[in-house]
């Protein structure tokens, strides 16, 4: 209010704000300029998504083998980002389109594990669940200390410039570690997905990348909370147990949301149209909103619980294939899923080239101590975490993982945005700076190396480890992915090919006492799963029945013969169940048979 008229009214006047002239400050840019940012803010992203579609598309469709759609998606955001930054003036231009960790976390990641989830092959998942979870919980944490300790081990012997790094090193050493130690789904699931990889190793490597993201998160969050306090033995104890906390919390958050969503579809009755609808009515649509807010739910609820979403919602989409899928119908279950793809494919794609603009638009500090030692010590890490615990998982599995397996496990630790989200978000106690410049630089550049070229490098490994078959077109993977209609969750897949790993468990060294209790272990969870799904969790939440009526041998008769035992389940395929009998010639063919032909998936 500027005065009073002469009438007694009040009289108002606007006044134009003064701006502000602070010496040094870069100048703001007028509304006008600001609306011609973001508008090319949002055409540069679209017109980057848009080429790399195309480039992936021509990869593809003409089995171009030199370069991976996920590395021709970083090589087309780099020569975005030199663009980018060759035709802005201004560091505010660049800094829009710099990589944004809350756009990944909540808008690009989310919607690309919900999909590996719902797409997941959940039986041989499963199958192979405790070995992936050694890897996951145990590897993690273990490649975390190795790779941080080494690294403050440098920065003590002044390979790596303390000045580069905080007022605590050995946190920041730690929180480099852990970062570092995430192996990205989005990476393995991109190159994995044309290069024919056996199903075992495809579960291994994948299962262990989508529950290591998680742990590597938690450990993470855990270890950036003691920043500015001594790290201590107790501290180590007190990560741990938080971890598990979290992994446990976040598991049934996603495995509750799942059944309510079943249950909700199954009380709309989704599956049929009911009669008298209105002309509008469009079932299919409504089954994608609810199964697509339902899995967007479990993310967000489990991060602001404390908890993991990248594990919550993983699990969602597992429960949601298992029971959500059989309460719609036939035109949804067909249209929802592949739409879920195409939406995952579309965000793999972008966060690939996003990631690959960072070269150009971000403001890099070079530190040759980290970025020479990031990775043989990535490498070196992983190897101290693969090696010993498959030896580990040999002793409790009635399939070994064989050698070569081992050695392309060790070798597909590929790194992606997710250890540069995590990168971005280093605390710092410098003052005006946020994070830790120097090891997002590194960071950023082991991202690149081990997309580009173990990227690149996976097929000839594959090929040099015998693991690879060129008549496969369509991909040894397939079968352990798409399974949404006919999959279950069972602990165990008696297949055909019993007798060949019952054979192949006995020629490594496993006694036949070990063999029987194991498998009689098994079976009996089995049979218990089988009693619990079709008597209680498939009539109250919807679902296929569980099949396979597998039973353990009776031993009392077993007078020598080397004849397997055979029963026929509902779904008419033939299971063999012979772990129990005693090792004849057949046995010895199959075995020679099954070296002959490589390693497959643990389908015992």
């Amino acid at each position: 209010r500027d005065a009073t008229s002469a009438d007694g009214e009040d009289r108002f006047v606007i006044r134009r704000p003064s701006m502000s002239t602070t010496p040094g400050a870069p100048p703001m840019p007028s509304h006008g300029d600001a609306e011609a940012l973001d508008r090319y803010s949002a055409l540069v992203p679209t017109l980057l998504l848009m080429v790399c579609v195309v480039v992936s598309y021509v990869i593809q469709r003409y089995n171009v083998r030199a370069v991976q759609p996920s590395g021709a998606s970083l090589i087309v955001g780099v020569a975005f980002g030199v663009v980018a930054r060759a035709k802005t003036a201004r560091g505010a231009d660049v800094a829009a389109f710099q990589f944004s960790p809350q756009a990944f976390f909540y808008g690009l990641l989310p919607i690309i594990i919900y999909s590996a989830g719902l797409n997941l092959k959940r039986r041989d998942f499963f199958a192979d669940f405790f070995t992936i979870a050694l890897f996951a919980f145990v590897g993690t944490v273990i490649s975390s200390f190795v790779f941080g300790l080494s690294t403050f081990v440098l920065v003590e012997i002044g390979v790596i410039a303390r000045k580069h790094l905080g007022s605590n090193p050995l946190l920041e050493c730690l929180l480099y570690g852990t970062l570092i130690s995430s192996t990205d789904p989005v990476a393995t699931l991109s190159v994995f997905a044309d290069v024919s990889a056996p199903p075992l190793l495809y579960n291994l490597v994948f299962g262990e990348s989508v529950l290591n993201d998680a742990v590597a998160v938690v450990l993470f969050r855990t270890l950036a909370e003691f920043y500015e306090q001594e790290f201590t033995v107790s501290t180590f104890w007190t990560v741990i147990g938080q971890f598990i906390l979290v992994s446990i919390g976040s598991l049934l958050i996603g495995i509750a949301i799942a059944l309510g969503t079943a249950l909700l579809l199954k009380t709309l009755g989704l599956a049929e149209a009911p009669p008298n609808v209105a002309a509008s009515y469009n079932g299919t649509a409504y089954t994608f909103a609810l199964l697509l807010i339902s899995g967007y739910f479990s993310y967000v609820l489990a991060e602001n619980v404390g908890m993991s979403g990248i594990m919550s919602i993983f699990f969602t989409g597992i429960g949601n294939a298992h029971y959500s899928y059989h309460n719609v119908g036939e035109e949804a279950q067909i249209a929802v899923f592949k739409s879920f793809e195409a939406a995952a494919f579309l965000s793999e794609t972008f966060v690939f080239a996003y990631l690959g603009m960072q070269v150009a638009t971000f403001d890099h500090l070079w530190d040759f101590g980290i970025l020479l030692t990031g990775i043989p010590l990535a490498m070196a890490a992983r190897a101290v975490n693969i090696f010993p615990l498959s030896r580990l998982a040999n002793t409790l599995r009635e399939t070994p993982i064989p050698r070569n397996v081992q050695v392309m496990h060790a070798a597909c630790g590929l790194r992606g945005a997710v250890a540069y989200a995590l990168a971005v978000n280093m605390p710092s106690t410098r003052p005006g700076e946020q994070g830790s410049r120097a090891v997002e630089t590194g960071t950023l550049v082991i991202c690149l190396v081990s997309t580009l070229v173990l990227g690149g490098a996976t097929l000839p490994l594959m090929k040099h480890l015998g693991l690879h078959d060129p008549s496969d077109r369509e991909g040894m993977v397939s079968s352990a992915m798409s399974s949404t209609a006919h999959d279950g969750l069972g602990f165990i897949n008696p297949s055909p090919r019993a007798r060949a790993v019952r054979a192949r468990a006995l020629a490594d060294g496993h006694p036949i006492w070990y063999i029987s209790i194991a498998f009689r272990v098994k079976a009996r969870l089995f049979e218990w799963w089988e009693d619990l799904e079709n008597n209680f969790m498939i009539p109250t939440f919807g679902g296929a029945p569980a099949h396979g009526a597998w039973s353990p041998v009776n031993t009392s008769d077993a007078g020598g013969s080397a004849d397997a035992h055979e029963t026929t389940p509902a779904n008419g395929e033939e299971y063999r169940d012979v772990e129990l009998t005693p090792i004849g010639d057949d046995d010895e063919k199959d075995l020679e048979n099954l070296r002959a032909a490589g390693p497959s998936s643990d389908d015992a």
